[in-house]
């Protein structure tokens, strides 16, 4: 029984350290908008994919701390695109745009990346409106949004 507590008081010891260990943070603030300039309320914010770390308010404005090692996080909501956006070093006010998310019937996956692809090149435009309109504070974003293909899941 002795051996037990021992162990048990070691094991608990170790994991304590591990995760007194945190990775250093960054803070980032900032506003989603939708590709018609309204804001985006309730839009998820995803490290690696999977791992919510904010999300938007009425307004669409967030903040959130990040590892200082992310290098990208995605923006998403019921409704609209997934969109991945590239962070640069400095970065510490996100503007993001949210393109309108379609179905598109009966035409090639081929086509239907082109008409994405198409919309996704209107976005530093639309980002200056949204600037000119008082709706962002910087004229261009200096997170990268990053275009994502799309594919068909198989069934």
């Amino acid at each position: 029984m002795c051996h037990l507590n021992a162990f048990l008081t070691i094991l608990a010891l170790v994991l304590s350290l591990g995760t007194a260990h945190a990775q250093p943070t960054k803070s980032l603030t900032g506003r989603v908008l939708s590709e018609e300039l309204d804001a985006v309320p309730r839009a998820n914010i995803y490290a690696r994919d999977t791992t919510i770390i904010g999300t938007t308010d009425m307004e669409g404005y967030f903040k959130i701390d990040v590892p200082v090692n992310t290098n990208t996080l995605l923006f998403g909501t019921l409704g609209m695109e997934l969109t991945t956006v590239k962070l640069s070093g400095e970065c510490s006010t996100l503007e993001v745009i949210l393109l309108y998310d379609f179905h598109y019937d009966f035409i090639s996956v081929r086509r239907v990346n082109r008409k994405v692809f198409k919309r996704f090149k209107q976005l530093p435009k639309i980002h200056q409106q949204a600037y000119e309109k008082g709706l962002f504070k910087s004229p261009a974003p200096c997170a990268q949004p990053i275009f994502t293909k799309w594919v068909p899941r198989s069934l």
